[in-house]
Order: C-alpha cells, then structure tokens, then sequence
C-alpha cells in the first residue's frame, strides 16, 4: 500500500492505521520453512580403513610407501580421512560421504596421490580422484550400519580393488620401461581384499518424526490486552485448548541438529484471532481476524515463526473505491518472534526437549494493535453518547441555556472526553515489541 490509510475518528479526524497496513505488508518477508527430507546432511565424521597385514607386507616387498596427505592421518595399517560433507539416510545409513586429504603412494621414482575419497554406502564403493579423474577404487563388501546416537556407524568388512583402480594405480605407478627389458610386475592386482572399513558420521541435522505436540502458553499480559479489545482466540484443528491460554498443537516434522541449536521444529493447527465489531457512525461491521497457522521454532535463528493470513470487512472511510487496509490475504511464513531457548538432549533416544520464551517482534506488535485501533473507534462510538449527555446536563447546571445550541455544545465536549477516554484505554492496551508473546516446549524426536 502506497498512500497513507486511517482509521477512526480523533478530534472529529480519522485515526492512523497506516502503520497497522505497512505492518501488515512487511510480514511478507519470509522465513523459509525446513521441511522433513532425507537424507540428513553430514556434519563431521571420520572413515578409517584398516589394511590387511598381507597388502601391507606386499606393498613393502614392491618397495611402495604410503604417506598420508593432510589432515589425513595414517598410523601404522590404519589410514584415518575425516569427513568435509556428504549426506545419508538415518534409518538406512545409506549415502555418500565426501573425505578430505587423501593418500600418497610412491613407487620407486613414480607417486600418485588419492584425493578426494568418496564412501557411497548405496552403491557399496569407494573412489577417489587418481591424476584428476574420478575413479571407482574399490567395491565394499558386508557392509552393515547401525544408530550412533543421531547418527550412523557404517562398516564394510571387505574393501576389494575393482579393475579400475588397479588400472589406474598401476600406470601412474608403472616405471619407464627400458629395451630389452620385461614389464615388471604390477603392485596392485583387482579383486584383491584390501582391508576393511569404519566410518562413524554424525548428521548436521536430523529429520523430525511428526510425533508429540508444541505446546504453546501465551502470555496473560499480551492475550489480557487482546481480550480486553473484543478479541477472541478460536482453534485451528487439529490444535487444542490444554488450558486457560495454553494450547498443544501436533508437531508436523522439521530438523533439529543432535544438540538442539539449529534446525526448525513445526507443527500443525494454529490460531485465529478474531474481533468482530459494529462501527455504526462508519454504517459498517468491521470483523477482522489474523490466521497465525504451523507454529514453528527456529532453533538457529532463535525465533518463532507462522503461516499469516489477515482478512478484514474494514472499510477505510471516506476512500473511492472502497479500500480495505486489513485485507491483505495470505501473508506466507513469517517470523513473529524473537526466542531465548534452552534445548537437552538426548542422544540415546534421539529427542532434544526444547523450552523457549518468545518476545514479540515489531512487525507482530503493529499487526496486533491494529485491533487496538479498530477497539478505539468503536469504544468513541460507545462513549460519545454518554459523555455528551453528561456535558448537557453540566452546561445546564452551570446556566446554559437549555436547547439545540447547549446540545451542539455537549455534544463537541462529549466527542472531546470519549476520545480522550478511548486513547487512554487504547496506550494501556498498546502491544510493544520485545513484550512477551509467551513461552513453547516440546519434545522433538530424531529419525
């Protein structure tokens, strides 16, 4: 909305409400949503492959060293990759893990060095860059996984070089051969079972199951304010009432990181705040009401955020056409609040309990007192009349001269004291930003 939009009498001149519009319009920047996917994405790990002893003694016998490349680590016949990325499925610990550093193997004057390792626990292999080239090194074989807390522990007891690997270490490895002399024999041989492998990987985040509920206490300050407004709070199945001011909405799904400090927790349902009103100097019924639908909780940006949608009968008076500042439709996700979270979790049932305390945000503060302003209108509408008969009968008393000219009079005082009266009712129930919205908890459970 361009122009300036208002909304009640003060002084025989509309209140503003533009601000209440702009609120309005600003809440459609969006806080994207994370929604349950798999696989979960890789946050650390590390994969250890244990050489046999009888490659290990060949390897020495052929006069080929094996150094590890940073920040690699080989010990002995273990060689230890640490994880930089990948994803996997946590109920299946299938997918890929992408490993840094990598492995040097020198021959004679020859080297090559492996970079770049890729476990891929679907397809059961393991590759590496050889020369700049993606190569399939090894095929594993009695590949098993299990739960490590949130994450996964994934084991293959045999790591065989298929031939692409063997091609590809024996050339980058395969001295000059001179005239006359045979071609010597080549360190690797495919089919050959290289050792085994170990990998423990612990997600960055894992998926939600859409199991418990959000439970949602809003604060009897702000609400108490709303109610004193004419506005109701009205469920949105499958939400429910658990108790005076608190609700239980099931939770839909999300992420949430093994700590408890990224991710984004939803539920389903929501709340409606509704307020219905008759302006009859306007000639109209204003019923306004604010959709605050799927609660969720962003546990890296610590806020609170819901599916908005403001609908309104709110005609602003005095516009041609009729505008409806109120009416602004579905709104998308937005965030409402700012959180201070605590989160424990529990590795050994995968759960993070969280509890939060939500301090409203300045955009969620002007939509919510737009409902302040209409109450304001109506309660001069309520009070002129009243106040103007008191001002008749003191104007009396004091000597006026009873008729139409003392009942003009009154009824200017009248308007002067109900919107007075009505602009301090309205600053007490003001909503400000950083008041507390209220406080959530719920116990999010991990795939």
């Amino acid at each position: 909305m361009s122009e300036s939009t208002r909304l009640g009498r003060a002084r025989g001149k509309m209140l503003p409400v533009s601000i209440v519009a702009v609120a309005l319009i600003a809440l459609l920047a969006i806080v994207p949503v994370a929604s349950a996917a798999t696989p979960n994405p890789v946050a650390s790990a590390t994969t250890t492959l244990t050489i046999k002893s009888s490659v290990m003694k060949s390897l020495k016998k052929a006069g080929v060293k094996l150094t590890a490349v940073k920040p690699a680590k080989l010990k002995g016949s273990k060689l230890t990759l640490t994880v930089n990325g990948g994803e996997i499925e946590a109920a299946t610990g299938k997918g890929i893990i992408a490993h840094g550093g990598g492995l040097k193997i020198k021959a004679g004057k020859k080297s090559v060095t492996l970079k770049s390792f890729s476990l891929n626990s679907k397809n059961k292999s393991l590759s590496a860059k050889v020369g700049g080239k993606n190569v399939k090194l090894a095929a594993l074989a009695s590949v098993t996984s299990s739960r490590l807390g949130f994450g996964n522990s994934i084991a293959a007891k045999k790591v065989k070089l298929t031939s692409a690997g063997d091609k590809a270490l024996n050339k980058a490895l395969a001295p000059a051969k001179k005239k006359g002399q045979k071609a010597p024999k080549p360190a690797f041989k495919a089919n050959t079972v290289l050792g085994s492998s170990t990998t423990q990987v612990e997600p960055l985040t894992d998926n939600v199951l859409p199991t418990g509920t959000m439970t949602f206490a809003g604060s009897p300050g702000l609400l108490g304010k709303l109610a004193k407004a004419e506005v109701k709070v009205e469920l949105i199945a499958p939400t429910t009432e658990a108790s005076i001011l608190t609700y239980n909405s099931p939770l839909s799904g999300g992420t949430i990181s093994p700590l408890g400090t990224s991710g984004t927790v939803n539920s389903s349902g929501g709340l409606k705040l509704t307020q219905k009103l008759k302006l009859e100097a306007l000639g109209q019924e204003a019923n306004t009401s604010i959709t605050l639908g799927s609660i969720g909780v962003d546990l890296a940006a610590k806020t609170s955020s819901v599916e908005v949608i403001g609908e309104s009968t709110f005609v602003e008076p005095g516009s041609n056409p009729a505008k409806k500042p109120l009416n602004l439709g579905n709104l998308g996700r937005s965030s409402i609040a700012d959180l201070t979270i605590s989160s424990t979790p529990n590795p050994a049932t995968r759960t993070v309990a969280v509890s939060a305390t939500g301090a409203i945000q300045p955009v969620a503060a002007e939509v919510l007192n737009g409902f302040v302003k209409v109450h304001e209108i109506s309660t001069i509408e309520k009070l002129t009349p009243e106040e103007a008969e008191k001002a008749y009968i003191e104007l009396v008393l004091e000597g006026a001269t009873p008729g139409p000219e003392t009942e003009a009079k009154a009824a200017k005082i009248g308007q002067e004291r109900a919107e007075k009266k009505a602009a301090e009712e309205a600053k007490e129930l003001e909503i400000k930003s950083g008041e507390t919205l209220g406080t959530y908890s719920f116990v999010a459970t991990g795939e």
